[in-house]
């Protein structure tokens, strides 16, 4: 099996300055380096390949930072297999991928980590990472006993990064989707050899992990194949090495030039967040309002553990306007349970964590308490507002907690 390590560094370069670019134009006048990188672009050898294989894999929940793990083979083709990795969803992501190549009969394996999407993401659905009313939920995962304590200590523990990866397998929905409203590409490698050999010839896993939750709304993660059309021949695959060969000399030539003058900058690739262990199981605690909807737990990651950042109910401001939260019969304990009135455990799980008290909880047929929790606010202007019980002459209205940004004076 032949690598082609030169290819795997042009695709990623390439990545670098296309996302960044080499300076900006106006309408009448359009910067010269920029024109050079387009005649660059236009001038690249095609690579003559067609698709052969395309499959599309479906993650379980909206919100999740994985690991993800996606498995094929090889399609075992002369001259070259170039594998193409990408997600195609309604949102944008991020985050990083570990390939190994393993080796038919495991007499060889290759691993390759990056990142990929290089910190955007549109993700705010699955933090509620927005000022908008929110209802704390359990910090371990439960919702506590009715009138007893809760476990806080379970919210902030701090958990090594897993020595072995324990992926979370994908579900196969055969093809891609024809159009995507936000297409990023993970990975695209291409394995080649210099004449008719067989280019790549073994097993692939791909895991793909984030540092934090994406929001994977109708997303699927495509595996694209791509390998030489029909009737190639050895001495037409070398006259497209050679001509490849040399355009890639000089477009490094042009992005070096580019580099050293400070018209753009290179993309740090490197995995700089280790694969989070499996999400904790929640079960979330008593539902504040009608249409209020969970946001799951995620890990949170200061080197070199882990801490888990409990889960919580968001309640839209309809709800709080139509007088839609919770209605108790009568006012909750004036005290929260012993052991929950203790301060929050250290260490907490960044240095802008803040701690959200605890509170009580009406649901349906007693009060619960529910465990207070590590939280990272959204911006150092935010800051988090308790829940309350409000009694008014409608009754015992729950007045769920939640950031509000704090007004300069």
């Amino acid at each position: 099996m032949a690598r082609s390590v030169r290819w795997l560094r042009v695709v990623r370069v390439f990545l670098a300055v296309l996302l960044l670019g080499c300076g900006g134009g106006s309408k009448h006048a359009r910067d010269p380096h920029q024109v050079e990188r387009e005649q660059l672009d236009a001038a690249r050898p095609k690579a003559p390949l067609e698709t052969r294989e395309r499959v599309a894999y479906r993650p379980g929940d909206r919100c999740g930072q994985g690991p993800y793990r996606l498995e094929t083979d090889a399609l075992r083709t002369q001259f070259a297999e170039q594998v193409v990795v990408y997600a195609c969803g309604q949102h944008e992501i991020s985050g990083n991928y570990r390939l190994t190549v393993e080796g038919r009969n495991h007499r060889s394996s290759s691993t390759d980590e990056s990142a990929f999407g290089f910190g955007r993401r549109d993700n705010a659905a699955c933090k509620a990472n927005v000022a908008t009313t929110t209802a704390t939920s359990s910090g371990g995962g439960g919702s506590g006993a009715r009138g007893g304590s809760g476990s806080s200590n379970a919210a902030s523990a701090p958990t090594a990064a897993p020595a072995t990866l324990a992926s979370t397998a994908l579900e196969r929905v055969g093809d891609a989707p024809a159009e995507c409203s936000s297409r990023i590409q993970v990975f695209d490698i291409t394995y080649q050899s210099g004449g008719d050999d067989i280019a790549l010839d073994g097993h692939m896993v791909i895991d793909i992990w984030s540092d934090e939750p994406n929001d994977l709304e109708n997303l699927v993660f495509v595996i694209e194949k791509r390998v030489p059309i029909a009737g190639m021949t050895v001495d037409r695959w070398k006259a497209y090495l050679e001509a490849d060969h040399i355009w890639y000399e000089r477009y490094m030539a042009f992005i070096k030039g580019e580099v050293s003058a400070g018209r753009t900058t290179l993309i740090d690739s490197k995995v700089k967040t280790p694969p989070p262990p499996p999400p904790r199981p929640e079960a979330p605690p008593p539902k504040p309002s009608k249409n209020a909807r969970w946001i799951a737990g995620y890990w949170h990651y200061e080197a070199p553990s882990f801490y888990w950042i409990a889960g919580l109910w968001q309640v839209p401001d309809e709800d709080i306007a139509k007088d839609l939260t919770v209605h108790a019969p009568t006012p909750p304990p004036e005290a929260p349970p012993p052991v929950a009135a203790q301060p929050p455990p250290e260490p907490r799980p960044a240095a802008t964590a803040v701690w959200t008290p605890g509170q009580w909880q009406w649901d349906g047929r007693a009060y619960v308490w529910v465990t207070g929790a590590w939280r990272i606010p959204p911006s150092p202007q935010h800051s988090w507002q308790p829940a309350a019980w409000s009694i008014t002459t409608r009754g015992v209205i729950f007045v769920p907690g939640g950031w509000h940004v704090r007004l300069r004076r």
